[in-house]
């Protein structure tokens, strides 16, 4: 074969490849190189990993509780659909890629107060739900966690309004600041760093623990009001108190997970239906001795967790020296690929400095694309092919960039990053 036409050849099919290979400017802005390859780990059965047995912890709901489901919740908020979402500093889908966003109300768009995390989602009575996950920050730190029951069914009657409801347990603290504690139930002090949904249930990423699970049939109603803002737990005349919260949503159990597989930054089901993943946090600038992994844990058809066959997986980023995926805020699993919403690369693009990383098993490197500044957990919506994200930071959090807001829910089309 002529040399010159030979080059001529290889040069035109890397061009008509270059939307998935190189620059900053592209939609991805892949790395071709990669670690030697006997460095690369992939998807495999581990020991050491031990899924302690499900711990009940619902006794204390067994008398004295009305309950109710995500149906029966009233929604007091409403949100902002349209494409206003786009408007977020550092929102950098491509247009062809976009396929659905929401913008909190102006008090939830701006707080400082708290920090949304997680996402999953489901379909009840023929009306599609978001739920989000909040951890309390600065002076409302006490009230721990929340999570947000989101209407995104455009034929429902309460179509973007929502509900925060506050997560709740029943370890009392034994003493506590800022407010009266009654019995019963307490705040829930946890990052809720990620969620996902499983018949019913939900599992919640605890950061140093493991899974923490709640009924979405067991929200209960509490009293209102001005005077309650201060109050949490039953009273001894029976009143129900969470911070002048409508409604709690109470841990029923949780799964101690010992071994190493902490810290629990981040969870979400897979696309099979048969394992909760769960991916460690740790920053870009983390001690090159830390190895951020991912663990696949199979759940069986009851909605329990099991203790066999736990999958380990280290994925590979070449933007970062040790080239190991360091940022990791969330995760999809589907087949022998993950999808990872990751912060903090050392290089930016379009104002964030966020990836959506997509890791094949056994690969020396992820393929990524352009991601939102400050995006955080990964939920996938199979009846539509959408992927799910949210961005976590209140107007000028992390840098003083003049932007008026951050923070919004968005959707992918997922077909695009397959």
């Amino acid at each position: 074969m002529n040399y010159r036409l030979s080059i001529y050849f290889i040069i035109s099919i890397l061009f008509q490849n270059c939307t998935q290979v190189t620059t900053e400017s592209a939609d991805n802005d892949i790395d071709q190189s990669g670690p030697p390859i006997d460095t690369i780990d992939s998807s495999t059965t581990i020991s050491g990993i031990t899924v302690n047995g499900f711990i009940d912890t619902s006794s204390y709901l067994n008398s004295g509780f009305t309950f109710l489901n995500p149906t029966q919740i009233n929604k007091n908020r409403e949100a902002i659909g349209g494409d206003s979402y786009t408007e977020v500093y550092g929102f950098n889908i491509p247009e062809e890629n976009r396929a659905r966003g929401i913008r909190w109300n102006g008090d939830d768009e701006t707080t400082n107060l708290w920090k949304p995390q997680g996402i999953t989602g489901f379909v009840r009575d023929g009306v599609r739900y978001l739920l989000v996950t909040w951890y309390a920050n600065n002076s409302s730190d006490y009230k721990g966690s929340r999570i947000t029951l989101i209407d995104i069914s455009p034929s429902s009657n309460t179509y973007l309004k929502y509900r925060h409801i506050l997560l709740t347990q029943p370890t009392i603290p034994t003493s506590v600041s800022n407010y009266t504690q009654y019995n019963t139930f307490a705040p829930l002090d946890i990052h809720a760093g990620g969620v996902a949904y499983f018949n019913h249930k939900l599992y919640i990423a605890s950061t140093n623990l493991g899974i923490r699970v709640f009924d979405l049939n067991k929200i209960i109603e509490m009293k209102t009001g001005d005077t309650t803002a201060n109050l949490c737990g039953k009273s001894d005349n029976g009143d129900l108190y969470a911070f002048n919260y409508r409604y709690i949503l109470p841990q029923t159990g949780y799964y101690d997970i010992n071994g190493g597989a902490n810290p629990f930054s981040s969870i979400q089901i897979n696309a099979e239906g048969t394992e909760l993943w769960t991916a460690q946090y740790y920053a870009g600038s983390a001690d090159a001795s830390i190895v951020p992994k991912i663990y696949g844990f199979p759940i069986a058809s009851t909605g329990m967790i099991l203790n066999e066959d736990i999958k380990l997986i280290i994925p590979k980023n070449s933007l970062f020296s040790d080239y190991h995926a360091h940022g990791m805020q969330g995760l999809f699993r589907k087949g022998s690929k993950t999808w990872l919403s990751c912060t903090g690369s050392p290089s930016n693009s379009y104002g964030s400095n966020a990836r959506l990383a997509r890791y094949t098993d056994g690969e020396p490197d992820t393929v990524r694309y352009r991601w939102p500044y400050g995006a955080e957990a990964l939920y996938y919506e199979s009846e539509y092919d959408y992927l799910w994200s949210l961005t976590e930071h209140e107007p000028n959090s992390g840098y003083s960039n003049g932007s008026t807001v951050n923070r919004c829910i968005f959707a992918v089309k997922f077909a695009n990053y397959e």
